[in-house]
């Protein structure tokens, strides 16, 4: 068994070419790890060892325009999700559980309540929460002073930003379309949420700005949520590695079944 992620694998996914690596058991149970805006699935790298030992077997993208899958010409997350739907049907995986940071966590539980049947288990890591309506999204507007710029910038990190983008492991371009779509409202991203009956833990740091203040309303809004806070900042998984893995290894159960 190989406990450290593989080198990258290329899939042909919808309308370009799609990185991805593994480790694991080739017949344990699935999990897909999905990572952050302007991130990468090296982000998971100890993470995705720690499941491995655990006996899952992990499957961790680069999604489009990041890290060494193919740059496109749209960044809609629609788009994301879609990309991911095709990996899975590729890979046959007809069940297994997700784990997404931030924007990952947000494409987690869309891909969850658009296909709830192969889904078993969502863990959803300081995942920033979009507004419900206009009158939601006013009022974290006016909670977060200064130019939509700059606050798009403070929730990537410029200095990580910049480096992946003169890295050539990141396109800028999914900027314009990821961040405003994200501080939209969108009602009927939390109407699925409602009817949706796949166990999900939420965590997030205690200082994590409206990541933290609006985790309470994701929590309320879905059936099977169970809400932790743990740690400072934003990437839990890899800042508070032991505190993290004692929450979601217990929560996704066995790993001995394969998909």
């Amino acid at each position: 068994m190989e406990s450290r992620l593989s080198t990258y694998r290329f899939l042909k996914v919808r309308s370009h070419r799609m990185a991805y690596r593994t480790c694991g058991r080739e017949d344990g149970a699935p999990i897909m790890l999905i990572h952050a805006f302007a991130s990468q699935s090296d982000s998971w790298k100890d993470t995705a060892s720690a499941l491995a030992h655990a006996g899952f077997r992990v499957i961790a993208p680069d999604l489009r325009g990041h890290g060494r899958s193919e740059r496109t010409s749209t960044y809609a997350l629609m788009d994301f999700e879609q990309d991911l739907i095709a990996l899975l049907d590729a890979l046959n995986l007809s069940q297994l559980s997700l784990l997404g940071h931030s924007l990952g966590g947000h494409l987690a539980l869309k891909l969850a309540t658009h296909q709830p049947g192969r889904i078993r288990r969502v863990v959803v890591e300081a995942t920033p929460v979009p507004p419900q309506d206009a009158a939601d999204a006013a009022a974290i507007a006016s909670a977060q002073p200064g130019p939509a710029w700059r606050r798009s910038l403070q929730l990537v990190g410029l200095g990580r930003l910049l480096r992946l983008v003169f890295l050539r492991r990141f396109d800028l371009r999914a900027t314009r379309s990821v961040l405003p779509e994200l501080r939209a409202p969108m009602p009927d991203w939390w109407r699925r949420l409602a009817t949706l009956q796949t166990p999900c833990l939420l965590l997030a740091g205690h200082d994590d700005g409206l990541v933290t203040k609006r985790l309470p309303l994701l929590a309320a809004r879905l059936p099977q949520a169970t809400a932790r806070s743990l740690g400072v900042g934003h990437r839990l998984h890899s800042e508070h590695t032991e505190a993290f893995l004692t929450e979601v290894l217990p929560f996704l159960g066995a790993a001995d079944h394969a998909n």
